[in-house]
């Protein structure tokens, strides 16, 4: 991690056991959350999306491929872009290895939720050798409601976090070396992340700008724009296979999904009419049942569901872009329409849930790890230790640029919060460097404190 901390000189030594048996319990616990609790409360707090199943069509898909129909929702309609295919692949896998019971995705979540965790770890170590900093971050996320209720249910979430976090490892590694190396193998995991969702497609051209801003004294700019050039290089190389089939189905160059015009229209509708008072999902189903109005209007040839299920992969891709055309047209006719739905969507990517309990809940648990990641990243700042925390910051920003103006809900949110554990634990951190100090009162930070029992996270750099 660039600008790391030297800890030197407050090491806390501690052996493994504790954190091996820590470990085990942790597992325990977030197994009984997972398999006994959250399915108990789930459809109480948001029945609208119960337990113990997929959604959004991918194990449609999934088994379709299984089956040898091919990539698809429905055996008797057209091969989709839909969905991207990182996912339903996955998913299908798990059905030729273990068989279609769906106890095998939850476990599948399971492991890859500790799998993130682990990797957590890492990023802790680099940021102190405090133990909190080692047992906070994974702790954070596994016990996020978020992420216990993504794991419990079949959706890219878990999957996208994880790889997400290994994206972000992997980029820390090729900034502290400047090998061109790093650089391809985290394209490669980059390509891989897009697969699962295409969010992160545009991230290279802000990470480029942020190594050009934050890391120029250190990293020569050719230097810079060769190793982003290689990141994305690698990237195209893995989404190839993708793009040639799309290109092959509809003539397009179509290196993600085709589902941004509908997100659109869904987003605009809901924001529109909110005035209303319909809960979020209620209003997300007016929303396309108004869409195959449209798609009925342009005489499209499709099955009536909640993603119109095209005949054609060309029809899907042409009435997508003909969503997409009409909301943004509006939203050029009428800017205060943009602003209000992008204002909107700001609060729902972190807060909106299906019903207005579930949403309700989302704030009492989102608003403060919010605040935490918020003082986390103000520490750092403070004490000119940006660069350390640096691209995983500009990776939330990004990520939440890309949702709100297009259509925004906590389930958005759920891959981030790794890294918001991670922005969180260092606030922890922090609070309990002016504890050890005795003074409640006062605020005293690293370059403040004794050697000995200083705070060492984000600390002032070495003269």
């Amino acid at each position: 991690m660039p600008n790391s901390i030297d800890t030197d000189n407050v090491t806390i030594h501690h052996s493994a056991k504790p954190l091996i048996v820590l470990g085990v319990l942790a597992a325990v616990l977030h197994g009984v959350f997972l398999f006994l609790l959250v399915p108990a409360l789930n459809h109480r707090v948001s029945p609208f999306y119960s337990q113990d199943g997929f959604m959004d069509g991918y194990d449609q898909i999934a088994t379709n491929l299984v089956e040898g129909r091919g990539y698809r929702f429905y055996s008797d309609t057209g091969k989709t872009l839909m969905r991207e295919p990182g996912y339903p692949v996955f998913v299908a896998g798990l059905y030729l290895a273990f068989g279609r019971a769906f106890t095998v995705v939850k476990l599948a979540n399971l492991f890859l939720a500790f799998l993130t965790a682990w990797m957590l770890t890492w990023f802790g170590r680099k940021v102190s050798n405090q133990l909190i900093m080692v047992v906070a971050p994974p702790l954070l996320f596994l016990f996020h409601p978020g992420t216990l209720i993504a794991e419990s249910r079949g959706g890219v979430e878990i999957l996208f976090g994880c790889l997400i976090v290994l994206f972000m490892l992997v980029v820390y590694q090729a900034i502290e070396n400047n090998r061109w190396w790093y650089y391809l193998i985290a394209g490669a995991v980059l390509g891989l992340t897009v697969l699962v969702r295409s969010t992160p497609l545009l991230f290279p051209v802000f990470l480029l700008a942020y190594l050009l801003l934050f890391e120029r004294q250190r990293i020569p700019k050719l230097a810079s724009c060769r190793n982003i050039a290689v990141m994305v290089v690698a990237m195209v190389v893995v989404l190839s296979p993708w793009i040639i089939r799309n290109f092959k189905l509809t003539g397009r160059f179509v290196p993600t999904a085709s589902v941004l015009g509908v997100s659109a229209h869904a987003g605009q509708y809901i924001c529109t009419h909110f005035s209303e008072g319909k809960p979020w999902v209620m209003l997300d189903r007016d929303a396309a049942l108004e869409r195959s109005k449209l798609a009925l209007e342009q005489g499209y040839h499709f099955k009536d569901t909640y993603y119109q299920a095209f005949y054609s992969a060309g029809d899907e891709l042409s009435f997508s872009s003909y969503l997409a055309k009409r909301v943004f047209t509006e939203y050029e006719k009428h800017p205060w329409l943009c602003a209000k739905c992008v204002a909107y969507n700001l609060f729902n990517f972190w807060f909106a849930g299906k019903s207005w309990v579930s949403t309700g809940m989302n704030m009492a648990v989102q608003i403060p790890y919010l605040i935490l990641a918020g003082i986390g990243t103000w520490v750092c700042v403070k004490n000119k230790r940006f660069p350390m925390i640096g691209p995983m910051v500009l990776f939330i920003v990004y990520v939440v640029a890309v949702y709100v103006p297009i259509l925004a809900q906590a389930r958005y949110s759920v891959p981030l919060i790794p890294l918001l554990a991670i922005l969180a634990s260092i606030a922890l951190l922090h609070f309990r460097g002016r504890a050890w100090m005795g003074d409640r009162s006062t605020l005293v930070t690293a370059d403040q404190a004794s050697p000995a029992s200083a705070l060492a996270v984000c600390g002032p750099e070495k003269q």
